[in-house]
């Protein structure tokens, strides 16, 4: 079974949380802030995490805002280093700086859905949300940092087996939605709305030989 862009557009198109209010804020705060320095958006994160519930665990914002410091303290050349890469054309060393990103943000103190909203926040063209109410529980994820990259390498996945999958192809999808919602998305965000979809993200899976191959642990593959 093959996986075509018509399916991402369908995903896209058929997704009906565009009208909710916490996608009101992602063009604000995740979006069009994107190019400032983490460290600078720090005030955001929180903001954003908070309105996309994910700061529900002992301490909260206040909790997070002293996770996030230090971690960003600890990693921003490697978070920055990212900053701007899309999705898509990352290579595989690029995945392993992703898993010691999230390992390092575990290893803080941060929740596994916390770990996955504050790295999209940061890196919304590189990565995937990541939460347990949908992600996880649609395709049967571990709440790992390694079963967090191994998402990310679904979505590159799925773009490289894609009939028509020109790079032009792609970011026409993404004009094309960007008219429909009136705001851009990324394909990161595209991508992630096909997990509302059983029929659509069960066929995503098909497409890359069942769960084993399509969320493989091996970053190398």
């Amino acid at each position: 079974m093959s996986f075509e862009p018509e399916q991402l557009r369908e995903a896209a198109e058929t997704y009906v949380g565009h009208g909710a209010g916490t996608h009101g804020v992602w063009p604000r705060l995740v979006w069009e802030r994107r190019s400032r320095s983490p460290v600078a958006r720090l005030d955001d994160a929180v903001e954003f995490l908070g309105k996309w519930k994910a700061l529900r665990f002992k301490g909260g914002g206040a909790a997070f805002r002293r996770i996030c410091s230090i971690w960003l303290r600890k990693n921003l050349t490697d978070l920055q280093r990212l900053q701007g890469r899309v999705l898509y054309r990352l290579a595989p060393e690029d995945f392993q700086h992703i898993l010691e990103l999230s390992s390092r943000f575990r290893d803080g103190g941060a929740p596994p859905t916390t770990i996955g909203k504050a790295l999209h926040f940061f890196l919304p063209e590189t990565v995937m949300l990541w939460d347990q109410a949908t992600v996880r529980n649609t395709y049967k994820l571990r709440p790992d940092p390694e079963s967090y990259v191994s998402y990310q390498r679904f979505g590159w996945k799925l773009h490289h087996v894609t009939r028509g999958k020109t790079v032009q192809v792609l970011q026409q999808l993404e004009r094309d939605h960007a008219r429909t919602i009136g705001y851009f998305e990324p394909m990161t965000m595209i991508l992630d709305h096909l997990a509302f979809s059983p029929r659509l993200s069960a066929r995503a899976v098909v497409a890359l030989g069942g769960s084993s191959e399509a969320f493989s642990d091996d970053v190398s593959r």
